[in-house]
């Protein structure tokens, strides 16, 4: 894709996709900065501008420096040329965005456009154009966007979209739409109860609509509210409107006004007749039934699933919608269409029918259609004589009933399409909503079903519905313990309501008795269990389990096993000893349950109390055993696909044998390091599971094996918290195996990581402890590789003459291992010291025989090592041009190997380079890179790096010195 072709999308969440990808836009603040910059629209914004746009009186002291680094990450994600390019001009910045590259100037084109058609007398084609662009919105404008610049902007657009709403349907109106006006400003006048334009419109489609006294009664609710809330009487308009349906002026129903060109008006639709009584009965007004459930009084969250619900309801006049809500079990399915629809029954003034079809059920029966059917029979007033015996006559008296009407039908709990099809309205007016564990995607695929799956709640929702339940106060007072329950409770809807039951009950007990009574994974289940078998969570799930077939049902139980928190169909192959087709089938089978949830392609993934429920059903149902076989050949799977893609990421480092993978297991085989980067990128949460698992196993050798290539990849991705758990972790099973040989290594790469976060005391001891193990093993390449550390961590020191001793004992320690790698690595070590002792020439000399050693190896990242310190070699030499060249070659190399922490190093010493080349503007690029790698790594080179940067403005020097020294690869 070329950078031509960033588009941008600010009607909704702020977005950008370059092609059909969308781009990574950073953290809220770095999103303002790119909206201020875009509703500007080509206009120059200076920095501190830009300051006040992000945070007004309250910005930071570090705020500039905050927006110059916003800035200099949106150009990376976006590009430096074309649409999406910001230009620095004039102490501020401008972003080139072609005219059609912003859904913003697309929303304003298309409203000008309704604008000019309903002026010139064309409502309809004002219609399409008014909804082509209402149709760009997905949400609030700049959803999520702090800062009192996209405060002031959300307003200002958020207006412009409700204006657009307003004169969209005050065309439907002059087109004789009615019914469908009306259902959509009833949404409208909900969310917006003092807008008078709206409730005018209102009255004047519900009349239109033959709802005159719905109408009239429209000014009544208006002066009550208005008076409650403001004090004032409603103005001239909504009188006027009044006094004319009172009067019933023709002219609130002209003739609907042909388009231009068009052979007829349009008709305005007219309420479909009503059924006729059947043979012999007398005629008599139908019932109005309301079958609802009751409303749950704590009901919480899920804004973004009603709001869209009361958007499908505005197209029930056009045509019957059908809203398929689906959804594990405990998630709430029932509670949020229950709610919807009674804060929506006044759209549906012919009824609410509701049916609970049984599809998962204690009873494992589900209700037959027919059986329903002749339910909404009886409550639509049909006559038990006047039903007729066969089932599709009675689906054809129901849809009859049905038709001109505008009605709501929940189909709560339904097991498949082929239930609820017969329910289906057969014509426009009706809305019907469905609930299913199950995708039902045949309801979406033949029937158009609007498909809406409710995952858990947010962090948020969660502690909002303990509050409703418990009370602010006792939830406030408790934090922590809130917190964990939620976590705990994995947000699922069912858990969090037990539990707040339970602590309902019990009003003098601490939340945090609950959270210890949920804390025992033995025992979470039976916590959630109520005593009622459609509220207890362990019956809830069980009611899916027993649908599943057999080899489907055995996949789920072994998923309880897998350390998680997802897994992919090759994992689950190897974990269930069978082959990837049967490992997927399986798994979608488990997805149209709803009983795992396909996060990304071939990702699934489910919450932690479907996982308990999984693992305590394979305690049942599968033999100790047969569980430490799925335990080993997960393992296996892990570690024979991990130790290859570990090689591709580093070629050079030790590789250790591993004994074949169990029977069953297919590890995944990675072409290139590109594979074998995104392979541990997805997987490496997995692998830090797995190797918690194995080590509450007590299986020490396969945490020592996995640690190996898990710690490759954190170390080049610079996760350092997790690389030192994983270090630390190998440590302790090592020293339970006994094996001297792997506590030395990882004495080792601890002194790595100790050096890396310059806690010197910590590396000297790790090496130390690392050099007499290796002479007690009699192991002099280990030797070897330790005091090359030694050497590295005393140069960090200043102590540059012990450094070199170092050096120089372990070179003959490599030549006697016969190591070439190693011998090319200190002398790239022994090239640097020099350079540092001022011995340039003798520096320049050890680094060239270090390339000429690695010539004929595959060892691309200790070149890129060499060049870098070639690089400094000439640098000090005063060869800044050959400088540049090595560091460039070495940054090219090292960014091909993804090593973040010795691209930071190399810019930085570019940096430095660039600078002595009185090239400032250069020099800060490369430090300014380096310093937001190093804050990534969140390492204290960052902070020193932004004293480099304020010496190169101020042109005054600095107390700070950035890490110039050896490379830390040999660790």
């Amino acid at each position: 894709m070329h950078d031509e072709d960033v588009r941008f999308a600010v009607l909704g969440p702020v977005r950008a996709w370059r092609g059909d990808t969308e781009l990574d836009l950073g953290q809220p603040q770095q999103r303002a900065v790119l909206a201020a910059l875009l509703l500007r629209k080509g206009a120059h914004v200076t920095l501190d501008g830009l300051v006040d746009d992000v945070w007004g009186e309250t910005a930071p002291a570090t705020s500039t420096r905050l927006v110059r680094t916003y800035i200099y990450r949106l150009r990376l994600v976006l590009g430096r040329a074309g649409s999406g390019h910001i230009r620095s001009v004039g102490g501020g910045y401008v972003l080139e965005a072609g005219p059609r590259r912003c859904d913003l100037t697309r929303f304003g084109h298309l409203l000008s456009q309704g604008r000019a058609a309903r002026t010139g007398g064309n409502p309809a084609r004002a219609v399409g154009q008014y909804a082509e662009g209402l149709a760009l919105w997905t949400g609030t404008a700049l959803a999520g966007v702090p800062g009192p610049y996209a405060d002031a902007q959300r307003t200002r657009l958020n207006e412009l979209r409700l204006s657009a709403q307003e004169e969209r349907l005050a065309c439907a109106v002059a087109l004789g739409r009615y019914d469908h006006a009306a259902a959509e400003l009833a949404a409208l006048v909900t969310e917006h109860p003092l807008r008078e334009q709206l409730r005018e419109l209102q009255m004047h489609a519900l009349y239109g609509a033959g709802r005159r006294a719905e109408a009239l009664s429209v000014l009544r609710e208006t002066e009550r509210l208005l008076r409650a809330e403001l004090g004032v009487d409603p103005g001239p308009g909504l009188h006027a409107m009044h006094r004319r349906i009172l009067n019933a002026d023709p002219s609130l129903l002209p003739p609907v006004p042909a388009a231009p060109g068009a052979a007829a008006p349009l008709p305005a639709p007219a309420r479909p007749p009503a059924a006729p009584a059947q043979a012999g009965a007398a005629a008599r007004p139908m019932p109005v039934p309301a079958q609802l459930p009751h409303d749950l009084v704590h009901f919480t969250g899920r804004a973004g699933q009603l709001d869209e619900l009361s958007t499908l309801a505005g197209q029930a006049g056009r045509s019957m919608v059908v809203a398929a809500i689906g959804g594990t079990a405990g998630i709430g399915k029932t509670a949020l269409v229950v709610h919807w629809a009674h804060r929506a029954a006044g759209n549906f003034p012919d009824g609410q029918l509701y049916v609970n079809l049984r599809g998962f059920d204690p009873t494992g029966t589900p209700v037959p259609a027919g059986t329903a059917i002749r339910g909404f029979l009886d409550a639509l007033g049909v006559p038990a004589a006047q039903i007729p015996a066969d089932h599709e006559a009675q689906t054809g008296l129901y849809r009859s009933l049905m038709a001109g009407r505008r009605m709501l039908v929940v189909l709560d709990n339904a097991c498949d399409p082929e239930q609820v099809r017969p329910l289906l309205p057969g014509s426009a007016g009706s809305m019907v909503l469905v609930t299913s564990r199950s995708q039902l995607a045949g309801l979406v695929a033949r029937d158009g079903a609007h498909s809406l799956t409710l995952d858990l709640l947010t962090p948020q929702e969660a502690r909002d519905l303990l509050a409703r339940r418990l009370g602010a106060r006792r939830v406030a007072a408790e934090p922590a313990s809130v917190g964990e329950l939620i976590d705990l409770c994995a947000r699922l809807p069912l858990a969090l309501n037990i539990t707040a039951a339970n602590a309902a009950a019990q009003p003098a007990f601490s939340l945090a008795v609950f959270a210890a009574q949920l804390r025992q994974d033995h025992n979470r289940l039976a916590a959630l269990d109520t005593g009622d078998v459609t509220s207890n969570a362990r019956a809830v799930f069980s009611w899916s389990y027993r649908t599943l077939a057999p080899a489907t049902a055995r996949m789920f139980r072994f998923l309880g096993l897998h350390p998680g928190p997802y897994i992919t169909v090759p994992a689950a192959a190897s974990l269930a000893a069978v082959t990837r087709e049967q490992a997927r089938t399986a798994l979608d089978e488990l997805a149209r349950a709803c009983l795992l949830t396909e996060s990304s392609p071939g990702r699934y993934t489910c919450h932690d109390l479907l996982r308990a429920y999984a693992a305590e059903q394979s305690g049942v149902h599968d033999s100790p055993a047969e569980q430490h076989r799925v335990a080993r050949r997960t393992l296996d799977h892990y570690l024979h696909t991990a130790y290859p893609a570990a090689r591709l990421l580093a070629p050079a480092r030790e590789q250790l044998p591993l004994s074949p993978p169990g029977p069953g297991v297919l590890p995944e085989t990675l072409a290139d390091s590109q594979q074998a980067w995104y392979w541990f990128s997805t997987e490496h949460r997995v692998l830090l599971a797995a190797l918690a698992q194995a080590e509450t196993r007590g299986m020490a050798a396969e945490v020592c094996q996995l640690a190996r290539p898990l710690g490759v990849f954190l170390e080049h991705r610079g996760q350092w918290h997790d690389y030192r758990a994983v270090r630390t972790s190998a440590l302790a099973a090592a020293r339970c195996l006994g094996d001297l040989a792997e506590q030395a290594r990882v004495h080792r790469q601890l002194a790595h990581l100790s050096l890396l976060v310059r806690a010197y005391p910590n590396a000297r001891s790790h090496l130390d402890l690392a050099i007499e193990l290796y002479r007690c093993l009699d192991d002099p390449l280990g030797e070897a590789n330790t005091r090359h550390g030694l050497a590295l961590l005393l140069d960090r020191q200043g102590r540059y003459r012990a450094a070199l001793d170092q050096a120089r004992q372990a070179l003959p320690l490599y030549r006697a291992s016969g190591e070439r790698r190693g011998q090319a690595g200190i002398l790239n070590a022994i090239g640097c010291i020099h350079a540092r002792l001022g011995n340039h020439r003798q520096a320049l000399d050890s680094c060239r025989q270090t390339l000429e050693l690695h010539h004929g190896l595959d060892t691309e990242d200790f070149e890129a090592t060499s060049l870098d310190s070639l690089g400094h070699a000439h640098h000090h030499l005063g060869h800044h041009r050959q400088a540049i060249e090595c560091y460039h070659r070495a940054l090219d190399l090292f960014r091909r190997d993804r090593h973040v922490l010795h691209q930071a190093d190399t810019l930085t010493r570019l940096g430095e380079t660039h600078r002595a080349a009185r090239d400032p503007e250069s020099a800060r690029d490369a430090w300014e890179q380096a310093r937001l790698l190093f804050q990534d790594l969140q390492l204290p080179d960052a902070e020193q790096l932004r004293l480099k940067l304020l010496e190169l403005r101020s042109s005054k020097p600095v107390r700070a010195t950035a890490r110039t020294t050896l490379p830390a690869h040999s660790l």
